[in-house]
């Protein structure tokens, strides 16, 4: 364990919630009496970072701002001192176009933000597009593989089904590039999102240079996730955390695995047994 704790940096979904769902109430509490102690707390999502991140705080009655976010997989970092947001490498058009174009046939959907959530592209509608547009009044633009390829990207989402999965990473064995990496980012008992990102690209790239930014030591940072898009952020940190419900390679490089999954509130028990209880 570190021994000094001056930042928490979670993810969301399947780490802090259950995907779509409400901030866990013991997390909430241990936050909320850690931030009143002068911890810093930030989150570390796949999600593009805009305007709907940040009012994540609000929404789960935090009672204080994100001092920090990261997005899309460590490409966007928010700073709350600064305001700014900085993008960091992005796929380049000419790729998209390949990687789309490879799996474009195949049972599945592949999605583009071009503006955050307020412009996407895809390739068909699906029940993730049609919720989005009722949650985030996002504007959604169906059309083929050149259209939805027309811009350089913080990443490819791809959604599909668990018993289409054989098929396509049969299909993308072909894709294997140094110019990006596939990821699994969610795996739930009727769906999977794998997304390809800049091989720059990862939480941990994010979180060190916010680390760098901010002065604050790596080593007084500790990190929650629980999928493979999590390994690096928790290699990054002074002390990375795996959930009960993560994978196993996550649980893997985790120097801790909770007690408890997110259903179970296990980051706030966590935190409540090995921090302020310690």
């Amino acid at each position: 364990m570190i021994d000094k704790l001056s930042v928490i940096a979670a993810d969301i979904d399947g780490t802090l919630a259950l995907k779509g769902g409400n901030l866990m109430p013991k997390t909430r509490e241990m936050l909320q009496e850690l931030h009143r102690q002068g911890v810093l707390f930030g989150v570390a999502t796949g999600r593009p970072m805009d305007r709907r991140i940040l009012q994540m705080a609000e929404t789960w009655g935090l009672g204080f701002e994100f001092d920090f976010a990261i997005g899309m997989n460590g490409g966007d970092l928010y700073d709350k001192e600064s305001g700014k947001i900085e993008h960091y490498y992005q796929l380049k058009k000419e790729d998209v176009r390949t990687i789309i174009g490879t799996i474009a046939d195949l049972e599945l959907n592949a999605i583009v933000y071009v503006n955050g959530y307020d412009q996407i592209r895809a390739l068909h509608m699906d029940e993730f597009l049609t919720d989005s547009q009722k949650r985030n009044k996002s504007i959604v633009e169906i059309g083929d593989t050149d259209f939805v390829s027309e811009f350089d990207t913080g990443k490819i989402e791809i959604h599909l089904k668990p018993e289409n999965m054989p098929v396509f990473l049969e299909r993308t064995a072909s894709l294997k590039s140094d110019r990006w990496n596939m990821i699994k980012t969610f795996e739930g008992f009727n769906h999977v999102t794998i997304e390809f990102i800049d091989p720059h690209v990862d939480k941990g790239l994010a979180l060190r240079k916010f680390s760098e930014e901010s002065g604050i030591p790596l080593d007084e940072i500790m990190a929650f996730g629980d999928q493979d898009n999590d390994i690096e952020l928790l290699e990054a940190s002074g002390w990375g955390v795996c959930l009960q419900n993560g994978s196993d390679r996550t649980k893997a490089v985790a120097q801790a695995v909770t007690e408890y999954g997110v259903e179970e509130d296990g980051v706030g028990r966590y935190l409540e047994t090995h921090w302020l209880g310690r």
